[in-house]
């Protein structure tokens, strides 16, 4: 009997209707099963679809504390709401099970899965990943916190699974038993969901449970592994892969044999070479030879608003790395961009959520030239430099950094923060910060 099999005389809820919420309904839906469409909101986003698509399904839609979850005998909870919450925790106590989407994923699929999480370049990871696996002849299925429904993939005719894994979705997460799990590197995030960091790290340590080979960062002791029984380190140096020199020119390599020149690659900075070593870290089992890495790197170009190039005006390079929503993020821009020669202006600020900026106060002197600060928490950054500007939009933003550079210099926006003070979400900052770049430049 299936998993899916067990479930047809269970009391199901699906609780959370955004994105992933939606996925799952339409998944249990196309199985025949009818869950219970719960969500705190009283106008749902998803709304349209579901009165076109399920009509006929019940609707608990309001105040969680008259959905009666402790009803049910399943409830596959979207991410965004965690276990913490109250009417969740009661409906726990009184023995009803909770599992999100990637759980029900791992219970019913039976190809090898490879997983990725952490806080910084888990996106430019799996996708880089799952163009390397292709290239070595695996039809691959990428999804879960990027792209497709971690649900929608069960249905593509795929050789093995490539997942982005959030902590919000590990912590619901324990079936999973990835053929290679990775955390990438581990630094203050989401601290308005997680009590202390030790919370966080404890969240996204999940995703090693049961794991064939746990990948992880040899310079970030918060990555290693706790008891899985084969592990593979990466890092630039002191790392099973790692960076090393070889005829003069630096190598990816592993264990100090060379496997592809540095050169290889179009992605900028140290933190894409720490990304690339993971996705070798990652590919460990398949061996695959350096021309299927080489022929993956020279078509890959990187991320939207990722460390992304956005143009060069009267000698300036403009950089997006919109993405980078945190600190550690922020940090590794700055980093990989630090070798480069000119001035570096960098442009940041927004909603911190909570985090401590303080991380970024040596950086920032070692490193920026110039800052430039707006948004909720853009005096708090400001703060951390002497010297620094204040400014009220990405407009003025722009403007002053074009003031700032001259021809050689680097203006790059990462803003440590997350977007929502001042838009939608990261892609809109993105796409304003590069609109700006052309008007102002042109």
């Amino acid at each position: 009997m299936s998993y899916l099999d067990t479930l047809k005389d269970k009391r199901i809820a699906v609780l959370g209707l955004g994105v992933s919420g939606l996925g799952t309904v339409r998944f249990l839906h196309a199985h025949g099963l009818e869950p219970v469409l719960i969500d705190s909101r009283e106008q749902v986003p998803t709304r349209v679809w579901l009165d076109s698509q399920v009509p006929q399904l019940e609707r608990r839609f309001g105040s969680l504390a008259d959905a009666h979850l402790s009803d049910f005998d399943l409830i596959l909870i979207g991410p965004g709401l965690a276990l913490s919450t109250p009417e969740v925790k009661e409906a726990i106590s009184a023995g009803v099970e909770v599992i999100g989407d990637v759980e029900l994923f791992a219970r019913i699929n039976t190809k090898p899965v490879l997983a990725v999480t952490g806080s910084n370049g888990k996106s430019t990871v799996v996708s880089l990943l799952a163009n390397v696996l292709e290239f070595g002849g695996l039809h691959v299925g990428l999804g879960g916190n990027i792209g497709t429904a971690v649900l929608d993939l069960l249905a593509q005719d795929a050789d093995a699974y490539v997942l982005e894994l959030s902590s919000f979705q590990l912590e619901t997460t324990s079936s999973l038993q990835a053929k290679a799990a990775c955390i990438l590197n581990l630094c203050e995030d989401h601290m308005d969901r997680y009590d202390d960091m030790n919370g966080y790290i404890a969240a996204k340590q999940r995703i090693y449970k049961g794991c064939e080979l746990a990948v992880f960062n040899a310079h970030d002791e918060d990555t290693t592994p706790a008891d899985t029984q084969s592990q593979i380190s990466f890092g630039l140096d002191n790392a099973d892969y790692h960076v090393m020199l070889h005829q003069g020119e630096a190598y990816f390599a592993y264990q100090n044999t060379p496997i592809l020149a540095c050169s290889k690659t179009f992605l900028p900075g140290t933190h894409n070479r720490l990304n690339i070593l993971a996705v070798m870290a990652l590919c460990h089992e398949f061996a695959f030879d350096a021309g299927i890495f080489e022929r993956a790197l020279q078509e890959f170009k990187g991320l939207d608003h990722r460390c992304q190039y956005v143009d060069t005006r009267a000698g300036v390079r403009y950089f997006n790395d919109s993405k980078a929503t945190n600190v550690g993020a922020t940090i590794a821009a700055i980093s990989g961009l630090s070798q480069e020669p000119g001035k570096l202006i960098l442009i940041a600020g927004g909603d911190a959520k909570g985090a401590d900026l303080s991380g970024l106060k040596q950086p920032l002197g070692d490193f920026v030239d110039e800052l430039i600060c707006l948004g909720k928490d853009g005096a708090a950054i400001a703060q951390l430099k002497a010297g620094s500007h204040q400014v009220k939009t990405m407009a003025e933003a722009v403007s002053l950094a074009k003031s700032l550079a001259h021809s050689g210099d680097i203006v790059l926006l990462a803003p440590a923060c997350a977007s929502l003070d001042m838009y939608p979400n990261y892609m809109v900052r993105g796409n304003d910060f590069a609109q700006h770049v052309q008007e102002e430049q042109s």
